[in-house]
């Protein structure tokens, strides 16, 4: 097939990952990026790029999200239909037209009206987003609204789609229940890992906690600092490594920051490691659990959301209660008490990556779901 993918930029790898899959399965696929002209940095040169759409873009974000503007600066209706316009764009210059148009997310439509039959590739729903609470203790707020405008075109999308492909059964229960899409039409994909090494290697000393995770806040990072200092009081020959935020973290005694981390680096970190932990507070999907399961790592991670799907309690890992340090120390504790059985936990869970959680597995499903969602004709 000639698959026109339209994506938001790499996505934690998810874009690279599923172009790479589909062209091994031997699809031609084209990679267009529908985001660019409201950025405010130029995408070569980093430097600032202040237009009349750009400020107007931020503008109108700021006016609508406050303080978190940059933040959400992609979920204004302005750029929901700036985003829509340049996709459209994008997919009618393609020569030769393509035979189905694969999408990642809702932030914008492929097209107004979409020129092409499509199918959407997705990891969550705004809707079950503002179902998530804030947690004050974590110092984490809960989510904005978007408004109605914004909920009206995320709608219309999910229900243009000629099928829905989603990570997990918890988002595609999302698109039932909450936009009314026919239930045949959602398909359970799921996602892969980044990584998955011919071996594992453990070179860790039995003491040493690994948490991945750019968005520090969301991802529980201060959930975890408050539970570490627990857990060093009954142990204090614990560690904790902190991989991917770049600004500056204030840490305890025993953690160390490590900056940001390529995926190309993650084995070895993690073979460094005794136990994966990331106490996520709001989180779409998960791959970063995939990453440590395919390394052989235990995880710990929260009961919410798809991530009980990833992380099986007391199979590949345990799971406890978001923003609760004191659940995480005693979840923490019980694994590096019980190396051995951490270790099964870890083995578990490679397997489970491998049975399931592959690019390669990901893209012949969707290769299934595209192949039927009426190849050469134009959307109604």
């Amino acid at each position: 097939m000639q698959i026109a993918y339209v994506n938001y930029g790499g996505q934690s790898g998810v874009t690279p990952q599923v172009i790479a899959a589909l062209a091994a399965r031997g699809h031609r696929v084209a990679d267009l990026c529908a985001m660019g002209p409201l950025e405010p940095r130029d995408a070569r040169t980093r430097r600032p790029r202040i237009t009349a759409p750009v400020a107007l873009h931020l503008a109108l974000a700021a006016a609508r999200f406050g303080a978190a503007a940059l933040s959400h600066r992609w979920n204004t209706t302005y750029a929901f239909d700036q985003h829509t316009r340049r996709a459209g764009a994008l997919l009618e210059g393609l020569d030769p037209a393509p035979d189905v148009v694969l999408q990642n997310g809702a932030l914008f439509a492929p097209g107004a009206p979409p020129p092409f039959p499509y199918v959407l590739l997705c990891d969550h729903t705004r809707l079950l987003a503002q179902e998530s609470p804030g947690f004050g203790e974590a110092r984490f707020p809960p989510p904005p609204d978007y408004g109605a405008g914004w909920f009206e075109r995320e709608r219309r999308v999910y229900r243009g789609a000629a099928a829905i492909c989603s990570f997990s059964a918890h988002t595609a229960a999302s698109f039932v229940r909450h936009y009314g899409v026919a239930r045949e039409r959602v398909h359970v994909v799921g996602a892969g890992a980044n990584v998955f090494p011919d071996e594992v290697e453990r070179r860790d000393d039995g003491e040493t906690i690994l948490f991945i995770g750019v968005d520090f806040l969301r991802k529980g990072g201060a959930v975890l600092v408050e539970a570490f200092r627990r857990l060093r009081r009954r142990r204090p020959t614990a560690r904790l490594l902190v991989a991917g935020p770049r600004q500056r973290l204030r840490l305890p005694p025993g953690a160390v920051q490590l900056g940001f981390v390529g995926f190309d680096e993650l084995p070895a970190l993690c073979a460094q490691a005794s136990v994966f932990a990331l106490p996520t507070l709001r989180e779409p999907f998960g791959i970063a659990y995939l990453d440590a399961m395919a390394c052989g790592l235990p995880c710990v991670g929260t009961r919410l959301a798809a991530v009980p799907e990833i992380v099986r309690h007391g199979l590949t890992g345990l799971l406890v209660p978001p923003a609760d340090p004191a659940a995480l120390a005693n979840a923490l504790e019980e694994l590096l008490s019980d190396p051995e059985g951490a270790r099964a936990m870890g083995r578990r869970g490679r397997e489970r990556v491998a049975a399931f959680y592959r690019w390669e597995l990901v893209a012949e499903r969707l290769e299934s779901v595209l192949a039927g969602a009426g190849p050469g004709r134009r959307a109604a």
